[in-house]
């Protein structure tokens, strides 16, 4: 019986470093946050963000046969509900999968949600242009704002309110994204700036080829940039609602971390062609001390600048 037991333990703690493994290369912002979190909660945020990548590695290993991928995302996700993962592998992949259908067991997180994330890739797929902000809107909550909801069934509780708080800061994040990889989407064909916004601003597609750092671009960014940061307070309201157990802390941290992408956009005079904006080490550090004055912010307090 002891030898039984321990054969399970070891198998767990193989599963849940290997979704550490795979948050460790490809969420390093969300790694660097997690470690305010308690190490339950820490496994399970590993487990949730590796499975997300396995969505990332469908599509991105099959060019051309992206929605081959996505169905292939689906399948697995009804094997992990169904729980039917013993044909599986024991290999990197295979043993995060194990990790992942613990986490949304002990957690009770939908499987509508992961649903609606691979929904946002198959929009990938048929959408390379948004004409309002409404539209684009829709796009960051399949991809971002379900993230934000996931991530909530492990720091909880939440109520409603906090819900569409934590949706609201997963687009923030994705709006984020977007504004750093202007670029990058542009040479894979797709503007995610939405076409009203450049039409007020007169940027052109033209200008977005040719990597011009106009007046112009500069006021459409500056727009974009108050719009992302708007979103990151209305949606740190509902941060003080987490469990006071270093969940707080940890989303605080990447609010504030992932916001002060924007800083560094700003800082290169919003030219994000010639290189792409980011964070140091040390300046992620920095940023720590904003992120616990922004947990440590009361229910009806005012929220603290720490956007900026």
């Amino acid at each position: 019986m002891l030898r039984t037991s321990t054969t399970v333990t070891q198998a767990a703690t193989e599963s849940w470093h290997a979704a550490e493994r795979i948050c460790r290369r490809h969420a390093k912002s969300f790694y660097f946050a997690s470690y305010f979190l308690p190490k339950p909660k820490r496994r399970a945020a590993y487990a949730v963000y590796s499975f997300c990548r396995l969505l990332d590695d469908a599509v991105d290993t099959r060019p051309g046969r992206e929605a081959e991928g996505i169905a292939e995302f689906e399948r697995i996700l009804d094997s992990v509900y169904l729980d039917e993962l013993d044909h599986l592998p024991k290999d990197e992949p295979g043993l995060a999968l194990r990790a992942f259908q613990a986490t949304v067991r002990e957690h009770d997180i939908p499987r509508v949600l992961f649903v609606e994330l691979a929904e946002g890739c198959r929009m990938d797929l048929t959408i390379s242009r948004y004409t309002t902000w409404r539209d684009l809107e829709v796009y960051c909550y399949h991809v971002a704002g379900v993230v934000g909801l996931m991530m909530s069934c492990i720091f909880g509780p939440i109520d409603e309110s906090t819900r569409e708080q934590a949706v609201t800061m997963g687009n923030a994040m994705q709006l984020t994204n977007i504004l750093r990889d202007v670029k990058e989407d542009f040479d894979r064909g797709r503007i995610y700036l939405p076409a009203e916004d450049m039409e007020r601003f007169h940027v052109s597609e033209a200008d977005l080829a040719a990597g011009r750092t106009t007046r112009e671009f500069i006021e459409l960014m500056q727009f974009e940039i108050a719009r992302a940061r708007s979103l990151y307070r209305s949606g740190a309201a509902g941060l003080c609602k987490l469990a006071d157990d270093g969940s707080r802390t940890t989303a605080a941290a990447m609010a504030v971390i992932y916001s002060g992408i924007l800083c560094s956009i700003e800082a290169q005079q919003y030219d994000v062609f010639s290189r792409r904006a980011h964070l140091s080490m040390l300046q992620k550090l920095a940023r720590v001390p904003l992120a616990r004055r922004l947990a440590r912010r009361q229910d009806g307090a005012p929220i603290p600048e720490v956007f900026c």
